[in-house]
Parts: structure tokens; sequence; C-alpha cells
């Protein structure tokens, strides 16, 4: 299983240790979801999530470091209520994995048929969304015919949550990183089409507003689309108050001005940014507060 260094670092005693004994934990409730209905699985996993959340102390104080940047007019109570619906989503997304695939057939769509035409002309490109709602499913099922999305994702740390939790999915798995780079490349030269979660923060790529703040972003999305001539599609999955999910697909204009101010990809990335701080503002409840965007120094009293 090929997944990067973090992985082939861990030392016996901690992989088939500690390691083994998360997993097992882990599996144990990943089994109970997966033998509940599906809205059962959710209720429960949110439940869950909302007993996590009064206990993280450390990350509800990033996210509210976070809430204050996106919504300064909000009062601390009304970002507060946004964190405690966080955690509900949060723990309700975990308990839906199992049911990823039954959740994209009963998901409506919006914008999907652009995605599906080029895929059937095997023409590829790249899906750019954030973490936001639940876009599991769009990464465990077929989109037309046996065609899948081809994640980049962060491969656990621990090898047996990342059997289970990712190994899964029949799509290429991407890693990040440099061995990564050259999967993206071998699956856009063979016509696939890969989707990227743009919202958190990286060592490397471009510093590009977020909410006003200057914020690293991968700008390998938009450095690929422009070199190689392919399109970058928007897209992002909605959690219903029914308990169903909204997926809804949007083009990404790449065309750019000769500006020297700023590069095209910069400009891209500025674009993609917006679209997930307006995503992020229609649903904030939805979204994952908890990790660092920005650079380390915003967070120094946290």
């Amino acid at each position: 299983m090929d997944n990067g260094v973090r992985q082939a670092d861990r030392r016996w005693s901690q992989k088939y240790g500690t390691d083994l004994v998360v997993a097992l934990v882990a599996g144990f409730f990943w089994l109970i979801f997966k033998l509940l209905p599906v809205r059962a699985a959710s209720a429960l996993g949110g439940g869950i999530g909302t007993f996590v959340g009064f206990f993280a102390r450390s990350r509800n104080q990033i996210a509210r470091q976070n809430l204050k940047v996106a919504f300064p007019d909000k009062t601390p109570a009304a970002r507060e209520k946004i964190l405690r619906k966080m955690w509900c989503h949060w723990g309700r997304f975990y308990a839906e994995m199992p049911h990823a695939r039954q959740l994209f057939k009963s998901a409506e769509f919006s914008g999907l048929e652009l995605l599906q035409q080029c895929m059937r002309d095997n023409t590829s490109g790249f899906v750019c969304s954030a973490h936001l709602g639940n876009w599991e499913p769009a990464v465990s099922a077929p989109i037309v015919g046996e065609k899948y999305l081809n994640p980049v994702y962060r491969p656990a740390n621990n090898p047996w949550l990342d059997k289970l939790m990712f190994q899964r999915r029949k799509g290429v798995l991407i890693p990040k990183g440099p061995r990564g780079a050259k999967k993206m490349i071998q699956v856009l030269k063979s016509g696939g089409f890969i989707v990227m979660l743009c919202d958190q923060k990286l060592r490397e790529g471009i510093e590009v507003p977020f909410f006003g703040i200057p914020a690293k972003s991968p700008d390998a999305i938009a450095t690929m689309a422009l070199k190689l001539n392919v399109p970058i599609f928007m897209a992002r999955s909605i959690r219903r108050p029914d308990g169903r999910f909204k997926i809804e697909v949007t083009s990404l204009d790449l065309s750019v001005s000769s500006n020297n101010t700023i590069t095209p990809e910069h400009e891209i990335m500025r674009r993609i940014n917006q679209t997930i701080e307006k995503w992020i503002r229609e649903t904030p409840e939805q979204w994952l507060w908890i990790h660092r965007r920005f650079d380390k120094s915003f967070y120094k009293n946290v």
C-alpha cells in the first residue's frame, strides 16, 4: 500500500499497538453505522459528534478564530451556535461514510451533466471542492458509466484507518506531495478527472486572500489546468434538511487577461477562494472550521 513516507516510518510497536487498537474501535463503529439505516446512522453520528465537540478545547479555539474572520459582524453567541452545529454535521459525515453510494443515488443534482459530458468525451480535467457538506458520495460512486473521480487526499498516519476509510474508494487515489504530482499527470493524460479539496493550508502553494487574509493555496490545480488546457469545475455537496444532499457543479472561468501585477495562476486561485467563501457563508455549519487555514502566527494565542 503506497501511501507515502509517514506510514512507512511508523514503528512496528505503534503500527501493531496503538494504531491497531484505534482502528479496531473505529471499525466497530463503522460496522454499527453500516448495519443501521442511513438516517439512523446519521443521527447517531450527529450525537457522537456533538458530544466530542464539548471536549475538543484546542480545536474549538481554532474554530473561534476562523469564525471571527469569516463572520466579524456576528455575535459570539451566533458563532458558537455555528460551531455546535458543525460538530453535529461532521459526526453525521463520518457515520454516513459507509452509505456513500446510497447517498449519491438519492442526491439531487445541479450541473452534473457538464462533468458527465466531459467524462463521456474522455476529456480530462479537475473538480475543485472543499471540506463542506459531504463529498464522500461523489468519490465513492461512478459519475457516469463506470467512470469515477480520482481524489487527491492526505493519507492517514494510521495505515489501518487509511485502509478502512480511504482505500475502499474506486478511483485512482492520489496522495499529496511529489509522488502524487506524478500520478496527477498520469490521470490527466489518460483522460481522467481529478478531484481536489482546495480549502486547507499548505506548506507550499501561493498566498491568496481567503476571507481577506493571505492564505497558502494549492496552485497546482491552476498551473496544470492552464498548462494542459483542461477545465476546472467547482463542486459542492450541501446537506438538505431532509438528510439528502444536493450536489452542485459549475464551470470555473479560466480566461485571464495579461496583468503584470498578478500571475494567471494567482487569478484562478483567487476565483476559487472567492467561490469557496461564498459557499461557506451560505452553509457555515457544514464547513470544517477546526483546521488552521492561515499562518501559524494567526493562531499564536490558541
